[in-house]
């Protein structure tokens, strides 16, 4: 088949070789399942033909990888959602044995912790982006998966305190502390 003029004779097994161990990039409005990950189209024809990925359109890639098997679908905002509410069910599903065995006490300090793990996994992405914005700045693709990280986190948090609200549980994780070092002087200022 031909895209953009140029010959493409790949299967779905060898773009699925080719693809091993390659890491997904930020999917904005197009995805493709390929070795059980999603992946932007486009990333997966350019990476797998080495052509520069402003030569083709993501049609293209879409059309080219449906007629080798592979299913293309359009990420919906609701997908974000989606996985926020799947990190919630998790933290929930977690700790909802050690309610029924341990009492209340433990099922919601092991709630505190499951959500502190994931809201802390967050953050680090949040803070790792700011960082790059003091730097180089962010791509487009970066300040809008930062705009929904950031919202996600929120929603997270929002839901849980739904959750938790009129138990008179606090279940936000505590914040780790700094361990400070003193340094005592003695007499002479040293």
């Amino acid at each position: 088949m031909k895209v953009g003029g140029r010959d493409f004779d790949l299967t779905k097994q060898e773009v699925e070789v080719r693809m091993m161990g390659e890491d997904p990039e930020l999917i904005q409005k197009h995805m493709v399942e390929v070795n059980g990950q999603m992946f932007p189209p486009k990333q997966v024809l350019g990476h797998v033909t080495g052509w520069d990925r402003t030569t083709f359109t993501t049609l293209e890639a879409q059309r080219v990888l449906t007629r080798i098997g592979f299913v293309c679908t359009e990420a919906r905002p609701g997908r974000i959602r989606e996985a926020g509410q799947f990190v919630m069910d998790a933290v929930r599903d977690s700790v909802q044995g050690t309610m029924s065995d341990h009492g209340d006490a433990k099922f919601a300090r092991g709630f505190s912790a499951a959500s502190g793990i994931a809201l802390r996994q967050i953050q680090k992405r949040l803070d790792d982006l700011r960082e790059q914005m003091k730097g180089k700045g962010l791509s487009q693709a970066e300040q809008a998966f930062y705009a929904h990280l950031d919202e996600l986190k929120s929603e997270i948090e929002a839901e849980c305190d739904r959750y938790w609200r009129g138990t008179g549980v606090n279940w936000r994780p505590l914040k780790p502390v700094a361990k400070a070092v003193i340094r005592h002087t003695d007499e002479t200022g040293s």
